[in-house]
């Protein structure tokens, strides 16, 4: 598992107030270890039927035990059964959580068709603020639960719904080098979420993703989506600095 750094970790959480965002929320994400290990979950064999037996919150935590090996032996099949359950039982966290599994490949072969249908069930426009803090949660330093590309995966989907945050969360983590990936690749990817960002309605990430295409001339094939933000930044937000850029060809 691939934990964010503590620095990049502080920067996005404080950024985003998440603490509070999940006390809130109640994900069911920000859970003690005593109270993780003290209710048992069901084995593979007997974790479908069980998980009729519960409500879908209870249900999908169960699954996270399971497939964190919190408390139980991990059982990364059993946990996407009980994700599975959940969502059939309506809690959208759990559709997530079962389409990051078929996304992945975790508990399962990968299948990403499959993946998208319970994306589709869980981040929905309608909750792009819980899909979003859904996935913030896994960025805290102080959860059982942290994981990274877990994190970035649900964010990025909160993103593509409509969560402006989000993108911005994805491409600051991507833009810091913490995302996992070459640091070219990452700055790409954080261009690519700036620029989302920015179509959504954020100038500071209209700015972010500009200023970073201007960072390296490897980056110079992106020239055409520097002048597309900075012209949102000026024409739609009126900020005079991506105006004199624009005017002077930067």
């Amino acid at each position: 598992m691939i934990l964010l750094p503590w620095a990049v970790a502080s920067r996005v959480t404080a950024y985003f107030r998440i603490s509070a965002r999940l006390v809130g929320f109640g994900l069911g994400l920000m859970l003690n270890l005593s109270a993780i290990t003290v209710a048992p979950v069901a084995h593979a064999q007997d974790s479908a039927e069980a998980c009729g037996a519960m409500a879908a919150g209870d249900c999908r935590i169960a699954g996270l035990r399971a497939q964190f090996g919190l408390g139980v032996a991990q059982n990364k099949p059993a946990a996407l059964a009980l994700f599975e359950a959940a969502c059939d039982l309506g809690d959208p966290l759990a559709c997530t959580e079962a389409g990051v599994a078929h996304a992945s490949g975790n508990g399962t072969r990968i299948d990403r068709d499959t993946a998208r249908t319970f994306y589709i069930r869980g981040c929905k426009p309608s909750r792009k603020a819980l899909c979003r803090d859904h996935g913030l949660s896994y960025l805290d330093p102080k959860s059982p639960v942290q994981n990274l590309q877990k994190g970035i995966t649900i964010l990025s989907q909160a993103c593509v719904v409509g969560s402006v945050s989000a993108c911005e969360g994805v491409a600051q983590i991507h833009a810091s080098g913490a995302g996992g990936r070459p640091p070219l690749i990452g700055k790409i990817d954080a261009i690519r979420f700036y620029q989302q960002a920015c179509g959504l309605g954020s100038s500071e990430a209209c700015m972010s993703g500009a200023a970073l295409v201007s960072t390296s001339p490897a980056l110079s094939l992106f020239s055409h989506t520097k002048a597309s933000m900075l012209s949102l930044a000026c024409q739609q937000h009126f900020l005079d600095a991506a105006c004199v850029q624009l005017s002077n060809g930067d």
